[in-house]
Order: C-alpha cells, then sequence, then structure tokens
C-alpha cells in the first residue's frame, strides 16, 4: 500500500487563521470539508473554547460515518479538558485508501481553520473506526495519543504500533467480541515498551459509556505531565491518583478482581514517578495470591481458550456455506448455535455472549456493500444467521 499523503501535508497549517465561528458547547453536525466535496464533519468546540488561542483536537472515527454518535462520548471529556472534537461523516468502515484520502481532506481542512496545539493532537475510534486510528497514528507518527475502544489495529502490518512515540489507550467491554483481541495487542505493545493501557469495563460491542473516555483522557494527561510537555499540576494529579485508587478499592470490594488487579496495576505504572506506592504495590500482590482472583484467572484463560476453537470452528463453517450457499445446512448452524448456553460460570457466559456477537457480526459484514459484493443468495444466508442469533434484528 502507498504511503498515505496526509504524512507529507502536515506542519503547515497547525495555526490557522481564518476560523469559522461556531457555537460553543453544542454538537454541531454535516459542517462541509469543502465546497468541491460532499464530504461533512461534525464538530464539538467546548464552553471555554478561545477562537484566539491554539487548542487541543481529538478527531473520531465513527465505524458507520455517524459523526454526532461518535461525538457524544467524547463531550464530557472535552469540557474537562477543553478538546476540540472532530468526527468524520465520512469515514467509515472500508478500504483504508479510501478513509486515509478522507482523513488527508479533513485533517487539510481542520488544520487550516483551526488554531491547533501540535503536540496535543489525539484519535479516537471505535470498532473499525479504533482500527483505523491506530493505522494514521502509525503512518504519521504525529499523534500525542490513540483511544482504541473495541478494537485494536488493523489486520496490514505495517499499521501496527512498533516503535512510534504515541500513547495508546484500549477501552473495551468484557462482553465485546473484541475482548480477546483487547488483552492481546496490550501484550503484544508490552514487548515494544509501548505506552499503553487498557481499561475494561462491564460491557458489550458499543462505543463506551462518557465515564470510561474520560477515564482514558486522565490517563492521557498524567503522560503528558510525565513527559512534561505540560507543567505539574500537583492538586490534579493527586486528585487523579485519589479517583484510580477509589476505583481499584471498589472493584476490589464487589469482588470484580479482574478489574481491581487491573486498576492497581494501571496505578503502579502510571503514578509511581510522582509517589511512594508500596503499599498500593502489596495490596496488588495480595490481591494476586488470594483464591479467588487466582480462579478468576483460570475461568478467563479457559473461557479465551474455548473462544478460539468455537471462533475457529463457526468462522470455518461461515465461509464454507457462504461460498456455497445452495448447500448450506442451517440445521447446523440452529444446533451448533443452540449449544451455547448459560453456564454457572460468569466468565463462560461472557464468552458464549462473545461468540455469538462475532458470528452476527460477521454475517453483518458480510452484507456491507462497502465490503463485500455478495449475490443474492448469500446475502440472504447472512440474513438467517443473523435471525438466528438475534431474531429482532
Amino acid at each position: 500500500m502507498r504511503v498515505p499523503v496526509f504524512v507529507f501535508l502536515w506542519g503547515f497549517a497547525f495555526f490557522g487563521s481564518a476560523q469559522p465561528t461556531f457555537e460553543t458547547g453544542k454538537v454541531i453536525d454535516s459542517i462541509p470539508v469543502s465546497e468541491n466535496t460532499k464530504e461533512t464533519f461534525a464538530l464539538y468546540l467546548p464552553s471555554s473554547f478561545d477562537a484566539t488561542q491554539p487548542s487541543s483536537i481529538v478527531f473520531i472515527f465513527e465505524p458507520a460515518a455517524r459523526g454526532k454518535i461518535g461525538i457524544e462520548p467524547f463531550v464530557e471529556a472535552s469540557e474537562a479538558y477543553n478538546h476540540i472534537l472532530i468526527c468524520s461523516n465520512t469515514t467509515r468502515n472500508g478500504p483504508y485508501e479510501r478513509n486515509f484520502n478522507a482523513t488527508d481532506r479533513l485533517f487539510n481542512h481542520v488544520f487550516s481553520n483551526f488554531k491547533i496545539k501540535e503536540n496535543q493532537i489525539f484519535l479516537a475510534g471505535f470498532s473499525g473506526g479504533a482500527r483505523l486510528a491506530s493505522a494514521i497514528a502509525v503512518l504519521t507518527d504525529q499523534i500525542a495519543g490513540v483511544i482504541a475502544c473495541g478494537a485494536a489495529f488493523s489486520s496490514t502490518p505495517g499499521h501496527r504500533p512498533s516503535i512510534q512515540k504515541f500513547a495508546f489507550v484500549g477501552i473495551c467491554g468484557d462482553r465485546d467480541m473484541n475482548y480477546m483481541e483487547m488483552v492481546r495487542a496490550k501484550g503484544y505493545l508490552q514487548k515494544f515498551n509501548f505506552n499503553q493501557t487498557l481499561f475494561i469495563y462491564n460491557g458489550k460491542h458499543s462505543w463506551p459509556p462518557s465515564e470510561q473516555i474520560k477515564r482514558a483522557f486522565d490517563w492521557l494527561e498524567i503522560q503528558s505531565h510525565k513527559k512534561g510537555s505540560k507543567a505539574k499540576a500537583e492538586t490534579e494529579i493527586y486528585k487523579s491518583y485519589q479517583k484510580s485508587y477509589e476505583t481499584a478499592l471498589k472493584s476490589e470490594a464487589d469482588n470484580t478482581l479482574l478489574q481491581a488487579a487491573e486498576n492497581y496495576e494501571r496505578i503502579l505504572l502510571t503514578y509511581s514517578s510522582f509517589y511512594d506506592l508500596d503499599s498500593v504495590a502489596a495490596k496488588y500482590k495480595e490481591l494476586q495470591k488470594s483464591k479467588l482472583y487466582k480462579n478468576s484467572i483460570k475461568s478467563l484463560s479457559k473461557a479465551f481458550d474455548k473462544e478460539a476453537k468455537l471462533t475457529t470452528k463457526f468462522n470455518t463453517r461461515f465461509i464454507t456455506d457462504y461460498s456455497k450457499p445452495d448447500k448450506s445446512d442451517m440445521d447446523w448452524w440452529e444446533q451448533e448455535l443452540g449449544q451455547l448456553k448459560e453456564s454457572a460460570d460468569p466468565e463462560t457466559n461472557k464468552m458464549v455472549e462473545r461468540v455469538r456477537f462475532k458470528i452476527f457480526a460477521l454475517a453483518f459484514s458480510m452484507n456491507n456493500p462497502n465490503l463485500h459484493q455478495s449475490s443474492e443468495k448469500q446475502k440472504q444466508f447472512c440474513n438467517r444467521i443473523r435471525k438466528l442469533i438475534y431474531p429482532d434484528s
């Protein structure tokens, strides 16, 4: 794949001079990228926005090109950190080169019309939009941070982070079909000592709630302080630490020990340069030694192993039946899907929900004309699979 044009364009227009006037504190949808294209974007300017001063900015990528939908979870963080929010109504799940070109035009327009802080440019996205955000950050290496929700990287090797300098935040529900992918992405990034973290919450494959997005930006703010790009506001750092610690304690009290361990680990990695955290380290070690935690880890590991096997089985069968829909055996699908039943083990139940949605998402994506050219019989097969999983879909 050729290197996208925007790699070479940045740097000439970070301080636009002819900013248009927009209302603050309100999502404004369908702003034209230029007079020569039908491409548009949604915009949110925080209440404290000052057009005379350079601002930080978040470019958001929504997999179905719903600009307003993409912006809404970020409004709370925008108000807290004074970020401009931009979400394209053009980029969507589909070919990367098409999305790169549309993003190039969007960047060109925004950097020409708004004063932007060069070291405070963030990208975010959900699902396929998260993969697009990660790919752009890797290819440009001019991004401060990426917030990847419900997915990590594209399957193209050149889109995977390695030596780049941006911070990476993953956010994922524990019932999200890409939960296992996000956990593996964390392990991959750790091999490169990449500045990264992963927030797991109780949720499905959808845009995370605003409080999870705010947690991600809280973490990114601390990274800015650690890099020295911002003056160390001791009071704000301590508030952030206290909030993180309270979250960890609550998770432990609720016996959601996997999330408690995740929170303790993040506290130690994030705040150890500011405070003596021996007591937190001791609590983390004590948690790891507990029988309930060990059982939770064992249960999750078994669920992941089973999920990998089921995913391979269903994907293989789907590809076979999709290629020859006249020969597809719907009785097999009904029987096999019927065996994905609830269990007494919570991790198994989450795994079943993830597998079912993976199959649904595969059938849905194969009927997406932006991704595949399916015959009428192939479309009918995909619709039947979707109805087996979610009858009301």
